[in-house]
C-alpha cells in the first residue's frame, strides 16, 4: 500500500512509522521533524520501541499516488490541510481520527471518499524524530462518505497488521461525541492544572472535577442524540486517564510550547451544544473560558 499521513506531529508520525514497517509511508510535517526523520528514522519509545524508515517530506509530492490518506492535523487545520491534498480528492480514501468535532465533515467537502473514528491511543511529540508511545487506547472506525464495511475492515486489518487495534462501528456519530466527552473531560483539565492525566484520578479533588466534567458533556451528547450512559462514559474516562497516566496531552503539550489548542474543537462544541439546548454546563464553561484566555496571553 502507499499511504500519506498529512500533519505529522505525534499521533500522524506514530501511525505513519508503524506502518512504514510494512508499507511505502509519506510523512508530511514540519521541516525541522522532517529533516531528523530523513537523517536518522523516526524514533518511537515508551509502550513500543523501535526506529522506522518512513520518507518524510515538508509538502504533498508530486508523484503521490495514495491508496490511503490520514490526516493528523489539529482540528483548526483541517481546511487549510484540504487545500493542500485536493488533488488527492477523488482517488484516495481519507482517513480521520483527529480531536474534536467537525473534522470529517471539512474533509468531505473536498474528498470523496472518507473514514472517519477515534483512538485513544496516547502519544507525545519528544523533539524533532522522536515521539514516546505513553498510553494504549481502544481505536474505532467508521463510515462517514462513500466508503462500505469492506473498506473498513480493510483498514482495520491494515492498522491491526502493525499493532493498531482497531474495531468496526455501525454508530460513528456515538462514538465521535463518546470520544468527544471522554476528550473533555481529561484534555482542558489537564491543561488547567499543568499535570500528565495519571494525577487527575489520582488526586480526589481533581477526580471530582473530572467527573463532574464528564457529567455535563454527557448530558449535551445525549441530547445531541449519542446514544452514550452517563456512568459507562464516566468509568470509561477515569480508565483512559489510568491507561494513559504518563501521558501529558496534547493540549497540556501545546499550552507549555505557547502553541494553539483545539478547545474550540474539543468543549466548543459542548458550550454550543449547551447551550441550544439550555443544559447548564457550568464547568466545561470555566474550562473552555480559562484555556481561551490562557491561548490569547501567550
Amino acid at each position: 500500500m502507499e499511504i500519506l499521513v498529512f500533519g505529522a506531529g505525534a499521533m500522524g508520525s506514530f501511525i505513519g512509522g508503524l506502518l512504514s514497517r510494512r508499507h511505502k509511508v509519506v510523512l508530511v510535517g514540519r521541516s525541522e521533524h522532517v529533516d531528523a526523520v530523513r537523517a536518522h528514522g523516526l524514533r518511537i519509545t515508551g509502550k513500543t520501541s523501535v526506529v522506522a524508515k518512513p520518507d518524510a517530506s515538508t509538502t504533498v509530492p508530486q508523484n503521490a499516488r495514495p491508496d490511503w490518506v490520514f490526516v493528523t492535523t489539529k482540528a483548526y487545520d483541517t481546511a487549510n490541510a484540504m487545500l493542500a491534498l485536493q488533488r488527492l480528492a477523488d482517488r484516495s480514501t481519507f482517513v480521520t481520527l483527529q480531536n474534536g468535532l467537525g473534522n470529517a465533515e471539512t474533509i468531505a467537502k473536498a474528498a470523496r471518499r472518507v473514514i472517519t473514528g477515534t483512538t485513544a491511543i496516547g502519544v507525545t511529540y519528544v523533539g524533532p524524530g522522536e515521539i514516546r508511545h505513553a498510553g494504549v487506547g481502544d481505536t474505532v472506525l467508521g463510515a462517514w462518505s462513500h466508503v462500505d464495511e469492506a473498506d473498513l475492515v480493510r483498514l482495520r486489518d491494515l492498522l491491526a497488521d502493525v499493532g493498531i487495534v482497531a474495531q468496526v462501528t455501525s454508530d460513528v456519530r456515538t462514538e465521535l461525541w463518546s470520544k468527544l466527552v471522554v476528550n473533555a473531560s481529561i484534555n482542558p483539565l489537564a491543561a488547567v492544572a499543568g499535570v500528565p492525566n495519571g494525577r487527575l484520578v489520582r488526586d480526589k479533588r481533581l477526580l471530582v472535577v473530572l467527573e463532574s466534567v464528564c457529567r455535563e458533556a454527557a448530558s449535551v451528547a445525549k441530547a445531541e442524540g449519542a446514544g452514550v450512559d452517563a456512568e459507562e462514559i464516566r468509568h470509561r474516562t477515569v480508565l483512559i486517564a489510568k491507561r494513559t497516566a504518563a501521558n501529558r496531552g496534547s493540549m497540556l503539550q501545546d499550552l507549555d510550547r505557547r502553541h494553539r489548542t483545539e478547545i474550540d474543537a474539543i468543549t466548543g462544541p459542548i458550550v454550543r451544544a449547551a447551550a441550544r439546548h439550555r443544559i447548564p454546563v457550568p464547568l466545561n464553561q470555566a474550562l473552555y473560558a480559562v484555556v481561551r484566555a490562557r491561548e490569547s496571553a501567550s
